[in-house]
């Protein structure tokens, strides 16, 4: 299953609303059941003190009892049913991630993409958290900036990518491409999809873009981080990626700047806590391509930057706002 799938899905308000319904259904049957079933117990007690010779009254305890135990057990049968299905089935996803004390609050993703498994979370905030320097990040970037050259960015990129562009828009539930096409906030033109890469970007991302194309554009690539570990997190490995990257974007650079747009790639951007041991490939990757690329391509180094000033992730992958608008602001402050 595709993590946007999941989140998609999961905002999507009929199914929201029957799981939001049922979800309180459940929790009055688990309060109210037994409640009912001790009185109809307390009830039956009482009667059969006064009618002992009364053969039906032990039979009612016995329903009732049954129906305590049956009541109370419902609920907890059926969250464990969606638990152990977790993000197999998109429906248990969503029943084991949706809040019931509000239907109306966005939802934010943390993803493992080496598993393909996504958990939703609905605070924001939750992102904010990270290094003990993300404190540091807000609005740095956006005092210093210099003039914009470009009158327009097609931002090219992975799940970083789509998330940016939801921090910008604050639609956290179609960012994907292949959720609505492009998506635009301004003159920020976004072509992204979450745990794509080098082959993604040839087939779908950069068709895609090329309309946009012309006088004045900006063309920034932001791709690498899901390629960078494809045979293993090793600079052998990382090498091949490299020469992919080089030779698909070398040999079409000068098509795409004859449309008047200017092209730029921005490093690979840093993991941290379990994703913490992709960053030395990560750092061959980027200075082995800055190397190798085209003098016609322009190099925006945020690793650096982001290194520096510290950033804040969730889940080690993908960046929290303020960390998102760091990135946004310095790309805009290069091109």
């Amino acid at each position: 299953m595709h993590i946007i799938d999941i989140i998609t899905s999961c905002n999507d308000s009929s199914l929201k609303e029957i799981l939001l319904i049922v979800k309180k259904i459940l929790g009055l049957i688990q309060l109210l059941g037994p409640l009912l079933a001790i009185v109809s117990l307390v009830y039956t007690f009482i009667m059969l003190v006064n009618k002992p010779d009364d053969k039906k009254l032990p039979k009612r305890i016995t329903n009732s009892l049954l129906a305590l135990i049956i009541m109370f057990f419902i609920p907890v049968i059926v969250n464990a049913v969606f638990y152990i299905l977790d993000d197999s089935f998109i429906v248990s996803s969503c029943w084991n991630n949706i809040d019931t004390s509000s239907n109306n609050k966005a939802q934010y993703i943390e993803i493992d993409v080496n598993r393909e498994r996504a958990k939703i979370v609905s605070d924001p905030s939750y992102f904010q958290r990270g290094t003990a320097k993300a404190t540091t990040e807000t609005n740095r970037d956006s005092s210093s900036r210099t003039t914009q050259k470009a009158n327009k960015i097609i931002f090219i990129g992975d799940s970083r990518t789509t998330q940016m562009y939801a921090t910008y828009s604050g639609n956290w539930t179609s960012s994907n491409y292949s959720d609505g096409g492009v998506h635009m906030v301004g003159n920020d033109i976004y072509v992204a999809q979450g745990a794509k890469g080098l082959n993604w970007m040839k087939s779908t991302g950069m068709p895609a873009a090329k309309q946009y194309f012309g006088s004045g554009t900006a063309i920034v690539i932001l791709m690498g981080v899901n390629d960078v570990c494809m045979y293993g997190c090793n600079n052998s490995g990382t090498s091949s990626i490299v020469s992919d990257y080089v030779n698909y974007i070398n040999s079409n650079v000068n098509s795409w700047k004859s449309s008047g747009s200017s092209v730029y790639f921005v490093s690979v951007n840093p993991c941290s806590g379990s994703y913490s041991h992709m960053n030395s490939s990560i750092q061959y990757f980027n200075s082995s391509i800055k190397s190798k690329l085209s003098n016609q391509v322009n190099w925006i180094d945020t690793y650096t930057i982001l290194e520096q000033n510290g950033f804040s992730s969730g889940d080690g992958l993908h960046y929290g706002g303020a960390t998102n608008k760091l990135i946004h602001d310095y790309i805009k402050s290069k091109v």
